[in-house]
């Protein structure tokens, strides 16, 4: 008879017998990471299985070429899902069978060249939140300072392309910046304004210098937009300035 122990010893045996699924059954050849695609274009999608494994399936759409020995197909990124110029998306290829896993790698989609700009418009937010105006006070020493972290709010962008869809492109080195009055505020292009000491290069500052009201102008080619901003000053209050005029 078998004892206690040993009934325990003969599972352990008889689970080690049995093949444990490998962390992925096949690598995706095609395409590769990084790759630039074109929106709307074809690109191949090439799948190999590690040898010894078995899928009973591999998708979508692909079928298994005897030739290459590979599971090969084709797909293609609608430009109408695109809500940038470039994004960074994943691939993931399915796997069906007992020990098939799914594989996933990183590419990059690009809008079509002939996809153009139509129209731009230009906001000041914070957090995607729209804003127009702007606190500032002045210390005893004459320092001015911005209430509630204006120079951190961005003049964010969108265009509207000839294929309907509107998109952010708010780091697009192509736009030019203006003030209409730089004693009421100033524009910092991505990559020349700081936020906490450090330089942003993914949209423009927008920092108060004194109390009015100026335009802000953004320019891209013949396409202009303008955004006004208001910007009051209000009486110093030592260690009560955090969020805005005191009420």
């Amino acid at each position: 008879m078998v004892g206690r122990y040993g009934w325990i010893i003969l599972v352990m045996f008889l689970i080690g017998m049995i093949k444990t699924p490998s962390a992925q059954a096949f690598v995706i050849e095609r395409p590769v990471k990084g790759q630039t695609v074109v929106a709307g274009e074809p690109y191949d999608v090439w799948v190999r299985l590690v040898p010894g494994e078995v899928c009973d399936s591999v998708g979508p759409g692909l079928s298994f070429n005897a030739k290459t020995g590979r599971y090969e197909g084709t797909d293609k990124v609608d430009p109408g899902d695109l809500r940038g110029v470039s994004e960074e998306i994943p691939i993931l290829v399915l796997g069906e069978g007992a020990f098939c896993r799914d594989a996933k790698v990183k590419i990059t989609v690009i809008l079509p060249p002939t996809t153009k700009i139509t129209g731009i418009d230009a906001r000041f937010s914070l957090n995607d939140k729209q804003l127009t105006t702007a606190s500032i006070a002045r210390r005893p020493n004459g320092e001015l300072i911005a209430l509630g972290g204006f120079s951190d709010r961005e003049v964010s962008i969108s265009a509207t392309y000839s294929d309907g869809v509107k998109r952010k492109i708010t780091d697009n080195p192509d736009f030019t910046y203006k003030s209409l009055n730089e004693k009421v505020a100033i524009v910092f292009p991505p990559g020349q304004g700081k936020s906490y000491g450090s330089i942003v290069d993914n949209f423009a500052l927008v920092r108060a210098t004194g109390p009015g009201q100026t335009d802000v102008i953004v320019q891209y080619g013949e396409f202009t937009d303008r955004v006004t901003l208001k910007v009051r000053e209000c009486p110093y209050i030592e260690g009560k300035m955090e969020d805005g005029c005191p009420r």
